[in-house]
């Protein structure tokens, strides 16, 4: 019996060593595990920065401060001979072109040389500052133009080159007719008869027949049978016997 309870004992105590020798070992084993997951290099992407594993991670029974991730690091491996950074030089592309024709300037229009537009006597000049006798309104007031006698029927005539831009019945001076010319001038027929073979538009010679002399300037009704004839440059009236040709120019008088 006494035999029997001591080889129980001895059996427990075998029993109880070869567990603890099973833990010391599953301990042991726990510690290197650690240990080498502790050394273990920091796993690295393709561009050299470091990655985050699940084994680098703290455990969650520990409390840690937040970590802040920042840029990738990249690591440059050192050299013996130090390193010279040479700026990129930039070239800039010069187009040349050959040298460009002097540009010929526009000929500036200048003013034709006007012919009398009628055959006949200047009987009332040109007055823009100085008023003068009006047969018809009995008042003195200024004239625009000059009034050249001819008679009733008698051809008038294109005082210079140009182009025909109104035509029309003036309500004071009768039948108008306005040609424009080279230089801003502007020559200007009135007191025409009804009969007018040109129209806007037209294109008119020197010498041309636009009328005839009438009788439809109703505030010159008074005077003899003759043409209103105005003349502007830049839209600013001017003497047309300035610009008249001497060798068409005619016997000029002034009334009495």
């Amino acid at each position: 019996m006494e035999q029997k309870k001591k080889e129980q004992k001895t059996a427990q105590i075998l029993y109880i060593t070869m567990i603890m020798v099973l833990l010391i070992m599953a301990i042991a084993v726990g510690l290197v595990t650690a240990a080498g997951k502790r050394n273990r290099p920091a796993e690295t992407s393709s561009d050299g920065s470091a990655m985050v594993t699940s084994d680098t991670l703290p455990d969650k029974d520990h409390t840690s401060p937040s970590v802040t991730t920042s840029a990738p690091v990249t690591t440059t491996a050192k050299t013996d001979k130090p390193v010279t950074t040479t700026p990129a030089m930039t070239t800039k592309t010069v187009t040349t072109t050959p040298k460009q024709v002097a540009e010929v300037e526009a000929p500036v229009s200048v003013l034709p040389e006007f012919i009398m537009p009628t055959i006949g006597n200047v009987s009332k000049t040109f007055s823009i500052d100085v008023l003068v006798w009006s047969n018809t309104m009995e008042d003195y007031r200024t004239h625009n133009g000059i009034d050249i006698c001819a008679a009733l029927g008698d051809g008038v005539m294109a005082a210079a080159d140009g182009i025909v831009t109104e035509v029309y019945e003036h309500p004071m001076m009768g039948n108008t007719i306005v040609i424009a010319h080279d230089g801003g001038a502007e020559s200007v027929y009135q007191n025409l008869a009804d009969d007018i073979p040109v129209s806007v538009g037209d294109t008119v010679k020197a010498g041309e027949v636009i009328g005839a002399i009438g009788e439809s300037a109703i505030i010159e009704i008074a005077e003899d049978p003759h043409l209103h004839f105005e003349l502007q440059v830049d839209s600013v009236r001017v003497n047309p016997l300035d610009y008249i040709a001497a060798a068409t120019m005619t016997v000029v008088y002034e009334d009495e």
